[in-house]
């Protein structure tokens, strides 16, 4: 994509072969959140009560493979040891994302727009110091904290100012991050919109396809990409994909601190359907954001011409 044809797009912040901070947050944060995805998943492998034996059994016949006894018996796989080097590693792993986030946030053009910014911090970080405090409140020695990463350093019989020294660098690391990505979007939000309105999208369905990173593709490349030409631009699913997540969780953290105050009850599908309406809604409302800046970016393109 051309400066020209991106409509005075910064060539190099859109374009992946020219943003290095972008591959280097998108490739850290991913191997972030692979690893503890891994590591959540032999967790849940190793106490299949979590989810039910019989869901495991089910996916084993499915696919034909005993999969804890490849992974126990045969691999040997020590998914305590794994789980503690994960909870230690957590911090400095947080503070090296934080340190690619603010490159990639360095190089938005736009002006932070000061009620909405504070909003938006204000729900993340509300969420989070409320969801702490009602917790160290109502269980001081952290007996009763469900955080699988805070359980392993107890279990493992570290002292407790330890695991809170540890769970305070962590949790004001994670914080920092998720204010960080939202004000990442807000100072990248208008180069997001201009290269949508350079794709000139005349349809609903343009829109989306523009707005997720597909204006330079035909629409079955699109809907089923087979070359990695094919691929979406990524710098429109950093945002894409991380605003819905920082809200998602922010929300669910404003709802287990409900549920420490006896609110609502604490019941597994409300909880994952808190995260998913978070999620959601917040992907509803990024879309509609787009969609109107758009708008505002194509009228003052007219208004401009007309000038003229």
């Amino acid at each position: 994509m051309s400066n020209s044809a991106a409509g005075g797009v910064n060539e190099s912040i859109v374009n992946w072969h020219q943003n290095a901070p972008l591959r280097r947050f998108l490739f850290v944060s991913g191997l972030l959140l692979t690893w503890i995805a891994c590591d959540l998943l032999l967790q849940a492998l190793t106490d299949i009560n979590i989810v039910g034996s019989s869901t495991w059994m089910s996916l084993e016949r499915a696919i034909g493979i005993d999969v804890r006894r490849q992974l126990f018996d045969v691999w040997q796989i020590d998914t305590w040891r794994l789980h503690l080097y994960t909870a230690y590693s957590l911090p400095a792993l947080g503070l090296v994302v934080l340190i690619l986030l603010d490159r990639l946030v360095s190089q938005g053009e736009s002006g932070l727009p000061r009620m909405v910014s504070w909003c938006g911090g204000a729900f993340i970080v509300g969420g989070a110091i409320l969801d702490i405090a009602v917790t160290v409140a109502h269980s001081p020695d952290l007996e009763m904290e469900g955080n699988p990463y805070i359980r392993v350093l107890l279990d493992s019989e570290h002292s407790l100012p330890f695991v809170y020294v540890h769970a305070l660098v962590t949790q004001s690391l994670y914080i920092t991050l998720f204010c960080g990505i939202w004000l990442g979007f807000l100072r990248h939000r208008e180069t997001i919109a201009q290269t949508i309105t350079a794709a000139s999208p005349r349809t609903v369905l343009e829109f989306f396809k523009a707005a997720t990173g597909g204006a330079h593709l035909t629409m079955r490349g699109w809907i089923f990409p087979i070359h990695p030409s094919e691929v979406p631009m990524m710098y429109h699913y950093i945002w894409l994909i991380a605003i819905p997540v920082v809200f998602g969780i922010s929300l669910f953290r404003w709802y287990a601190a409900l549920e420490w105050l006896g609110v609502v009850e604490p019941e597994p599908m409300t909880r994952a359907g808190i995260v998913l309406h978070g999620v959601c809604s917040a992907l509803v409302v990024y879309f509609v954001a787009m969609w109107r800046m758009t708008r505002e970016v194509t009228l003052s393109g007219v208004q401009v011409m007309d000038g003229k």
